[in-house]
């Protein structure tokens, strides 16, 4: 069943307002281990959601599959459901279409026919790649999506999109002391050279020939793009006015104040060519945008949706999320730049070169305190010299230290970046896209396990 069909019933139904979105996509999921392909899983989704208003009340639910019976049942449990929901007062409905919207980059399609083979091909081309940087073990994923879309509001919006995806997240482990991971995602095959990564992730994990132990204390820290795009990320969602509203976000009250460094700028961009997450419209087709969130180290602009902003008297910002604004893909850019990851190592007195991190906490959203544990090679460096690797709990596991800090002093404390930006995400999550530069931080607080 279409977008459009399922709208006119829920009208029918008797609700205010319905928007309906509808997926088609075919998933794959390849798995490397011990230098060999182990699996490959393929699904195919055809689903959608469904989101209704009625009187200021507001419910959203996921259709299992798009065909009549259970389009019914999504619309019988929202009838249900709604007449327990409690009005929403700021709630102020849905925007007003129709709209026109900038043309999007066009799906890779080569990644819709991509076969199985093709898919083993890049898993291979990975493993060869981190052999013969020295690896004497890889493992990792590949993830490839095709996927197209069609939404449909009550308010005159009826919109299309597909996109694609190519995502190898790659570990590789010389020895049992060493072990490093990096992930490549492009919206085009041609995007991707899995060999590179391959054996570029094997160099990472031959920086150092010897583990060592640090003492607690305070460091200045490099970050590798992802494990540092992971923590930015962070900065975009807590940006969306629900957070700021219900007093867990860091940014809550500091409209138009100093969160960061003066050099930096961050930007929540939802329609960028190239940027896998991009569409050309948000979950209620408002036109996505390029939104400057930080610009010259301030807090410029929180992120909305149509209902969000008339309560602010302002303009949505693209960012619909129907229940709440939510953030779309991160840019992130620092005017002191230097040539390359390298240049960045040869600033550290005492330092740590952060490469991968794992179970990333806040223990305060409100403050912006975080904790963060490195996993895989985390080197130690004295005056520009890599010293050695500091001694992992286990080659599976994580690095024997711990990283605690605050999101505002690290923002106000990133010195420079590198010029080596690209669209990386973390390699356990899904979803979260971001264009990152390596950077450096001074000042972080690490401590020994």
């Amino acid at each position: 069943m279409d977008a459009e069909t399922i709208v006119k019933l829920g009208i029918k139904a008797g609700f205010d307002e319905v928007v309906a979105d509808t997926y088609l996509s075919r998933r794959s999921y390849l798995k490397i281990a011990n230098s060999k392909v182990d699996s490959i899983v393929t699904k195919f989704e055809n689903s959608g959601s469904l989101f209704v208003s009625s009187k200021k009340r507001i419910f959203f639910t996921n259709i299992d599959r798009l065909e009549k019976k259970e389009v019914d049942a999504a619309i019988a449990r929202s009838k249900k459901v709604i007449q327990m929901v409690q009005p929403k007062e700021d709630y102020f409905g849905l925007a007003e279409g129709p709209f026109k919207y900038k043309k999007a980059s066009a799906p890779d399609k080569k990644i819709e026919s991509i076969s199985n083979e093709g898919i083993a091909d890049i898993a291979y081309a990975a493993i060869n790649g981190a052999s013969g940087g020295g690896a004497t073990n890889v493992a990792g994923t590949v993830f490839v999506r095709y996927s197209e879309n069609e939404l449909a509001t009550s308010k005159s919006v009826h919109a299309n999109g597909a996109g694609s995806e190519v995502r190898l997240s790659i570990r590789t482990f010389r020895g049992s002391n060493f072990s490093a991971q990096d992930v490549n995602t492009s919206q085009k095959l041609s995007g991707l050279n899995p060999e590179k990564l391959g054996n570029e992730t094997a160099m990472i994990a031959s920086r150092a020939n010897r583990t060592g132990r640090i003492e607690s204390g305070i460091y200045d820290l490099v970050y590798a793009q992802s494990p540092g795009g992971s923590l930015v990320y962070m900065t975009n969602a807590m940006a969306c006015i629900g957070n700021v509203e219900t007093g867990s976000s860091w940014f809550t009250g500091k409209l138009n104040k100093p969160v960061a460094s003066p050099d930096i700028n961050i930007y929540d961009d939802g329609n960028m060519d190239g940027a896998i997450a991009a569409s050309p419209y948000d979950d209620e087709g408002y036109p996505t945008q390029k939104t400057a969130l930080i610009k010259n180290g301030k807090l410029l602009s929180y992120l909305h949706n149509y209902s969000t902003a008339k309560k602010y008297k302002t303009k949505s910002t693209g960012n619909a999320g129907l229940v709440e604004p939510g953030a779309n893909t991160m840019l992130f850019e620092h005017k002191k730049k230097v040539k390359d990851i390298d240049a960045l190592i040869e600033r550290l007195e005492k330092g740590i070169v952060i490469t991968n991190t794992w179970y990333t906490r806040f223990s305060n959203y409100l403050t912006g305190d975080f904790s963060t544990v490195p996993r895989d090679i985390a080197l130690y460096v004295e005056n520009g010299e890599v010293k050695f690797a500091i001694k992992q709990r286990d080659v599976g596991s994580m690095v024997g230290i711990r990283i605690t800090d605050n999101m505002v002093r690290m923002l106000k404390n990133t010195e420079c970046a590198a010029r080596d930006t690209k669209q990386a995400s973390n390699w356990d999550t899904e979803g979260d896209y971001f264009f990152m530069p390596s950077i450096l931080v001074r000042g972080a607080t690490v401590s020994v396990a």
